[in-house]
């Protein structure tokens, strides 16, 4: 079963390569692979800070750079635990639980959250998460297929930036990812402007975007 999935995985790859169907591939692949509303892929920057790689849509987009804005929800804490995280349906949980992320992430539609670690052994590279429009909980062959599907993006991320200079983003991956490039130009300029980590740069844009 396992190898079978994992074929149909490539198979859905190959095909949207073959097809030239544009960035966000690997979340793309996950949409279908999973049948979820949508799909978002976060790297870890470092121990605290989340950068959006690639989106299957809008709403997947918005709710990543949401967490990034607030810094919390369920990327944020799939890579503070290295665990998978469940939130069956967001209008029930907890109030103590992402008091910030959580009534934003509802106006945009989502209702179940899901998140899953990429990483290769001991090495945290990020967050695959899953978002659906409807609650209830993810069926056993979509949460077999997630952690599948996280297990590829984590091996793929790794093979395409293995030739690529030190802290730089390969130009393989760069085709993938969704995100704005003009906006880490930004945070470089505000970084050096004011004497600020990229890291902290990233989050004061995106507060003053909120």
């Amino acid at each position: 079963m396992f190898s079978e999935r994992l074929v149909t995985i490539f198979e859905l790859m190959a095909k949207r390569e073959d097809s030239d169907a544009g960035r966000g591939q690997l979340c793309a692949v996950t949409v279908q692979i999973t049948e979820v509303s949508s799909a978002g892929i976060a790297l870890g920057i470092d121990r605290h800070s989340l950068l959006r790689f690639c989106a299957s849509d809008e709403m997947a987009e918005s709710l990543i750079d949401l967490e990034i804005t607030v810094g919390e929800g369920p990327n944020r804490q799939t890579l503070d635990t290295d665990d998978t995280v469940c939130e069956e349906d967001l209008e029930f949980t907890s109030d103590a639980q992402w008091m910030l992320f959580t009534p934003s992430a509802l106006r945009q539609g989502a209702r179940g959250v899901f998140g899953f670690p990429i990483r290769i052994g001991a090495i945290r590279l990020g967050a695959l998460c899953l978002y659906q429009t409807e609650p209830g909980p993810l069926s056993e062959k979509q949460f077999n297929d997630a952690m599948l599907m996280a297990s590829v993006i984590g091996r793929g991320i790794v093979a395409l930036q293995a030739g690529a200079r030190p802290e730089t983003l390969s130009d393989e991956l760069q085709k993938e990812a969704t995100f704005d490039f003009s906006v880490h130009q930004a945070a470089g300029m505000l970084a050096v402007q004011a004497s600020l980590d990229i890291s902290s740069s990233l989050v004061a844009l995106r507060m003053h975007a909120f």
